[in-house]
């Protein structure tokens, strides 16, 4: 330990409803388990027919970060019209800043925090999903979980920065390898695998060279045709 005290920020719209508690109990009982885990433990311990993303996002704790860091990163992983990497890159540019500032669970606001869907949708949902996650939770195992501690978490939000950055950024393909780079980390964060982070952060290095490199040559070109047409 340093001797520093850690920054401490307060949570906002802390829920003590019986589900969000209820939600956070099923939290602390299940870390270090894979996703599908968590998942099917949230179905199963739900009270009644219908269920807040507040419940999901407080199971997932830490973790939660990957869940919504994926959900917005996925888009930009395909082809897509112009403009749509900014609406998708935005949201994880939001995300990846409050990690960087230490928050122990994504913000939202409490109108889409406090919507609620039917428990059976949820289950179909979870029941497709389930045989592909298992697939890729198979490729992956708690290792390295040191890297993921709270400075750890604050070191991959400002790698998250940057590669929602080099997303919003309007210029030809440079929105695929960064958003692929994202979705990998989110793995790793939900998984807690330090070998998958590493592969995202390769991945993360690789699309922030192809941006800067973009970035470069077309400000030289800018630079290039300006001094031409001024005569320099």
């Amino acid at each position: 330990m340093s001797g520093v005290d850690e920054p401490k920020f307060q949570e906002p719209e802390a829920d003590d409803t019986p589900a969000a508690i209820r939600a956070r109990r099923l939290h602390e009982a299940m870390q270090h388990k894979s996703i599908s885990m968590v998942l099917r433990a949230v179905i199963d311990t739900t009270e009644g027919e219908r269920i807040s993303i507040r419940e999901i996002v407080e199971a997932f704790g830490e973790r939660a970060f990957g869940l919504v860091i994926i959900l917005f990163s996925l888009p930009n992983c395909i082809p897509a019209p112009p403009g749509m990497n900014s609406v998708f890159g935005l949201p994880v540019l939001l995300f990846a800043v409050q990690m960087a500032l230490g928050r122990k669970r994504p913000w939202l606001p409490r109108r889409i925090m406090d919507k609620t869907f039917a428990v059976s949708t949820f289950a179909k949902i979870i029941d497709t999903a389930e045989p592909r996650l298992r697939r890729v939770e198979n490729l992956c195992r708690p290792r390295l979980i040191g890297l993921f501690g709270p400075r750890g978490d604050r070191m991959i939000g400002v790698f998250a920065i940057l590669l929602a950055v080099c997303v919003i950024i309007p210029l030809p393909g440079t929105n695929l390898v960064p958003s692929i780079a994202l979705v990998v980390v989110a793995i790793a964060i939900m998984q807690e695998d330090g070998v998958m982070l590493g592969i995202g952060g390769l991945l993360g290095l690789a699309g922030i060279v192809y941006t800067v490199t973009i970035s470069w040559a077309l400000v030289g070109l800018a630079l290039f045709g300006l001094r031409r047409a001024i005569g320099l």
